[in-house]
């Protein structure tokens, strides 16, 4: 039998809705939290694990990361018991959870949203729910820029193309993200635009927290009250290319009016200290992982964003946070929001080898303080549309009216 696609088939009660995760990401819980308040919606979310490792560490940054929010409250939850032998490192094998694939199958949902499909237990989800005649929702938030070869472009055409003929609807966060469904043969039909977001309405809030405060916030990473700051906000990683954002920055001489703010942690911060003490980089601060409400206070004095990213950055959910800020974005070609959230909208984009570029771009918005001015005044209208109730309708729309 089918699963009812609406809530008149469904009849008077909720649509009864399981939302499969690997563990609480805090990007996420907004999402988890409005639709618990749903009444129209009856949510489990059903976790993998509870942190990304036993002890929590971050796999990327080799260290605990608390981000300062509550992972658990405020939605209906369950974690199922991990038997992978590889749950505290990587790769397809890391998450096996027969419970809850079990419970995907054999529950009382009418759908099933499984968030990606890197590990065994997103796989057999999908296939589980299909089995257990729910509509199944898929949210994959990949792209394909960059190069690949010859026969992992052929692999993954056959072996996600025959992936993508399971859910009955494809969530979208983007252009780059709606090319990449296509390219594997999903129809339009299949299609819904559902907006990559954060929480807006926590970020308002900081921001009306810390006006009047800038001089103090300033001085407490070191910086005089005169200094602009340029930021540069994400894991010190080869993908995020934070050496090339010091570099650039140093190309841009904007002498010691500027700072660039580096926030963040990661397996190049030594490399990136040895690089600028060898080459007497000025005007160059540290601070170390940020949480929610710190890392607000670093997009608070800030006057502009750099994301230059060479891979594997399908969004840049970090764009979203800086625009909240009023923040000028300066984002590479591969960075997977720029269609919506930066071009020609609320910054400059280049190409993300292109160390010239970069700098150029960076006095570009710092030497010309009307298209800087403009870039932040754009920022309000850019971002306005992309929160939690936007994501919250689309996915109405994917329960209720896409069929099964």
């Amino acid at each position: 039998m089918s699963a009812p696609t609406n809530i008149t088939e469904a009849g008077a009660r909720p649509l009864r809705l399981a939302m499969v995760a690997q563990f609480p990401v805090h990007y996420h819980l907004t999402l988890y939290r409005h639709l618990a308040k749903d009444p129209a919606t009856d949510l489990d979310v059903l976790f993998m694990q509870k942190a990304w490792s036993d002890d929590g560490v971050d796999p990327d940054v080799k260290e605990v990361v608390k981000w300062g929010v509550d992972s658990f409250g405020g939605y209906p939850w369950k974690i199922f018991r991990n038997i992978s032998p590889a749950r505290n490192g990587g790769g397809f094998w890391k998450f096996i959870n027969p419970g809850l694939i079990w419970r995907v199958m054999t529950g009382p949902y009418d759908a099933v949203y499984v968030h990606g499909h890197n590990h065994f237990s997103h796989v057999m989800s999908m296939i589980a729910a299909r089995l257990g005649g729910k509509k199944l929702i898929l949210r994959n938030i990949a792209y394909n820029l960059g190069e690949r070869s010859w026969l992992k472009r052929t692999a993954r055409r056959v072996l996600y193309g025959a992936l993508y003929t399971l859910p009955s609807v494809c969530l979208y966060i983007g252009r780059n993200n709606w090319n990449y469904y296509r390219d594997f043969g999903v129809d339009e039909a299949r299609l819904v635009h559902a907006p990559h977001v954060v929480d807006n309405a926590f970020f308002a809030s900081e921001l009306d927290r810390l006006r009047g405060q800038g001089d103090a916030i300033k001085a407490s990473f070191g910086i005089r009250p005169d200094q602009k700051v340029v930021l540069f906000c994400a894991k010190f990683m080869e993908k995020k290319q934070p050496l090339r954002a010091v570099e650039a920055f140093n190309k841009a001489g904007l002498g010691d009016d500027w700072v660039l703010l580096m926030v963040g942690e990661g397996p190049l911060k030594g490399a990136i200290k040895e690089k600028i003490a060898a080459e007497n980089y000025p005007c160059i601060l540290f601070t170390g992982f940020l949480d929610q409400s710190r890392v607000s206070e670093a997009y608070a004095i800030s006057e502009m964003m750099i994301l230059p990213s060479s891979h594997q950055e399908t969004w840049g959910l970090v764009v979203n946070e800086a625009l909240n800020f009023g923040l000028a974005i300066i984002a590479s070609d591969r960075v997977g929001c720029v269609p919506e959230l930066v071009e020609g909208k609320t910054g400059v984009v280049f190409p993300y080898s292109d160390t010239e570029a970069l700098a150029a771009a960076i006095i570009k918005l710092a030497r010309d303080p009307e298209f800087l001015g403009a870039c932040r005044a754009s920022a309000a209208d850019v971002i306005k549309g992309w929160d939690v109730r936007a994501y919250g309708r689309a996915l109405n729309r994917a329960l209720r009216d896409q069929p099964t």
